[in-house]
């Protein structure tokens, strides 16, 4: 039997943080002078990501695309730093901002969650392809090979290579094109909003809200499950 295609989100599905956004803050701002509670910031930084608005793909080169991520990025940590305090000064912001932001992409930053490597080992034991479809900066690509998630996946959809964000289209037919299967047979797992895995399934694929298992070591019998009854 042919096996599904499956895409995977990235933070909250595959990784996540190793610490609180508020406790890395503090300590990469302490080396530049300025130390603030990590409560403080933790709580700015929940703040700004409320509001912030979004971050899409724009550019006309992946280059261009990963400057206006990196932007993006830096604006959203002057906006916490001053909502935590409006009175603090970086000597240098840009050093700080620059210095922060590559802060994440080290593998150190970040974690596999609970089960995932020995569920991603059994599904490519039993022949699915798989992609990664985030909606995560550049960053993503170093995150995953410091983490020795990388070789599993066919490829790493993000933003800035294709100029467009979850949930177009777009994605999910590279993602066809790349696991060598119809977008409807296709499988998401993710921790998106419901109007976004609505919308994902309106373009074909099955989806899967990943926080509904009761772990990640049930998603094989879940993609079983779902496979069984498509084809009834």
């Amino acid at each position: 039997m042919r096996r599904a295609g499956l895409c995977f989100d990235a933070t909250g599905t595959l990784i996540e943080m190793t610490a609180r956004v508020g406790d890395v803050y503090r300590e990469v701002a302490r080396a530049f002078g300025v130390d603030l509670s990590a409560d403080v910031l933790d709580e700015a930084f929940r703040q700004v990501m409320r509001d912030a608005p979004p971050r899409g793909g724009e550019g006309s080169s992946i280059e261009e695309r990963r400057q206006r991520e990196y932007a993006w990025w830096s604006d959203r940590i002057q906006d916490t730093f001053r909502s935590a305090d409006s009175t603090v000064r970086f000597e240098d912001f840009a050093a700080f901002a620059g210095a922060l932001f590559e802060t994440y992409r080290a593998g150190d930053r970040w974690r596999s969650r609970a089960g995932v490597v020995p569920t991603l080992e059994d599904l490519a034991r039993s022949g699915h392809p798989m992609a990664v479809v985030s909606n995560f900066d550049h960053r993503l690509l170093d995150i995953l090979q410091e983490l020795d998630l990388y070789g599993f996946f066919r490829i790493i959809i993000v933003p800035s290579l294709y100029g467009v964000s979850k949930p177009d289209r777009a994605l999910f037919e590279a993602a066809s094109e790349s696991l060598e299967r119809p977008v409807s047979e296709l499988v998401y797992i993710g921790d998106d909003s419901a109007a976004t895995l609505a919308a994902i399934r309106a373009h074909g694929p099955t989806t899967l809200d990943v926080g509904t298992l009761a772990s990640f070591e049930d998603l094989p019998e879940w993609v079983e499950s779902a496979a069984t009854l498509a084809s009834t």
